[in-house]
């Protein structure tokens, strides 16, 4: 399963299914599956469009993706392409064309994409979803949740819980000026609070994934 390739980038059209074309239709189901239950929370409410890009599909492989999708949102319009499409129109920047072939940042690395802000605390009961990073200016008090398909960065305190990478970015990470959260996680690794809480830091920490270890440590940049 994991050596399917297979990404989910958004755009303010829809989603974008990126998949190899060596793939069957088999594994290319359940890997997209997969990355579907992880993002569910994204999906709840909204009608979405698709666009699966890479392979050519019998209309019986296309019935099967379809269905698939179903099963966690509200579908709108959904294409089909052996390649990515370009623009039609030639007087169009090479900026432009880029994107409309690929117009949104695809969560691999800590420092792209679109940004969610978030005033003030979140509260018991209260859970933010976002596709992309989510930036809390205030405290995360207990029970309140934070779901990022990107980075998460609290410039205050966290006693809750956040999951970063949620659609499976292993390289994102989690800042907080004051890092007590009651469960944190990134892509698939998760970190609980210990028994009798923990002993509050004396400076911002980072929590990033590192030779497939959950580490949190003091975020203390260089100068100059």
């Amino acid at each position: 399963m994991a050596d399917i390739p297979i990404l989910i980038k958004g755009s303010k059209n829809g989603l974008n299914i990126y998949i190899d074309s060596r793939a069957d239709i088999s594994a290319i189901r359940q890997a997209y599956d997969k990355k579907l239950q992880a993002a569910k929370p994204f999906f709840s409410g909204t009608k979405v469009n698709l666009s699966f890009i890479g392979k050519e599909y019998s209309e019986e492989e296309q019935k099967e993706l379809i269905s698939t999708s179903e099963r966690y949102m509200t579908l709108g319009e959904v294409r089909f392409f052996a390649e990515a499409p370009v623009s039609r129109d030639a007087s169009r920047s090479t900026e432009q064309d880029q994107e409309t072939s690929h117009p949104y940042e695809y969560f691999e690395d800590i420092d792209e994409g679109m940004t969610k802000f978030v005033k003030g605390t979140v509260r018991n009961g209260q859970r933010i979803y976002y596709d992309g990073n989510i930036v809390v200016l205030g405290d995360i008090n207990p029970g309140g949740e934070l779901v990022a398909g990107g980075n998460i960065f609290i410039l205050g305190t966290i006693r809750g819980m956040a999951h970063a990478g949620a659609t499976g970015n292993a390289k994102a990470v989690v800042v907080a000026f004051c890092l007590l959260p009651s469960q944190l996680r990134i892509a698939g690794k998760i970190a609980m609070a210990p028994e009798g809480g923990m002993e509050k830091p004396q400076y911002p920490e980072i929590a990033y994934i590192r030779d497939n270890q959950l580490i949190i440590e003091p975020y203390l940049p260089r100068k100059g």
